[in-house]
């Protein structure tokens, strides 16, 4: 049966949602999205990956709950763009559906979201204390510094989505 087979009804399925016909029906969704798009990741990226680099000994003069702070920041800029996500997608199922970039994205995304999670449950209460000028044990660089590496590379597939879309979009 092959992947189309299993993604072709799903694909048709989203083309008959309101939200792919809203997407169609009005030249300025695209450019508004794309616009929020870029300003929830502006925002998700900033705080996560400065927190991050903090954590694996950049800038030690600066305390770690500090920076901490802009963590709700980030959390906004993601809901921003899954949403808007979720319009792209339906928008145009057939760029993103049967598109390695954003199937290697999803599943950067997920590695991040479960590596936040352990971060959450495992290292943070041994973090949160860190004074100003310390270094983070090994276990939180090792964390952050997949969590970096899991946000570089959502970044890097979302902007070759558009390079790599299948044959029959061009």
């Amino acid at each position: 049966m092959g992947d189309s087979g299993i993604i072709q009804p799903w694909e048709a399925w989203v083309r008959s949602t309101w939200l792919h016909q809203w997407v169609h029906s009005d030249l300025w969704i695209w450019p508004i999205c794309e616009s929020l798009h870029f300003i929830g990741l502006s925002f998700l990226f900033g705080s996560v990956a400065l927190f991050d680099l903090r954590v694996l000994g950049v800038a030690k003069a600066i305390p770690v709950m500090a920076l901490h702070r802009l963590i709700p920041f980030g959390i906004a800029g993601f809901v921003v763009n899954l949403l808007t996500g979720i319009v792209f997608f339906s928008g145009y199922p057939e760029q993103y559906a049967y598109n390695a970039a954003f199937r290697v994205k999803l599943v950067l995304l997920v590695l991040a979201g479960l590596n936040a999670a352990l971060f959450y449950t495992a290292i943070f209460r041994d973090v949160r204390t860190l004074p100003a000028g310390a270094d983070a044990p090994f276990k939180a660089k090792l964390i952050t510094g997949i969590s970096l590496g899991a946000w570089i590379g959502v970044l890097i597939c979302g902007r070759l989505l558009t390079f790599f879309r299948p044959p029959f979009f061009h």
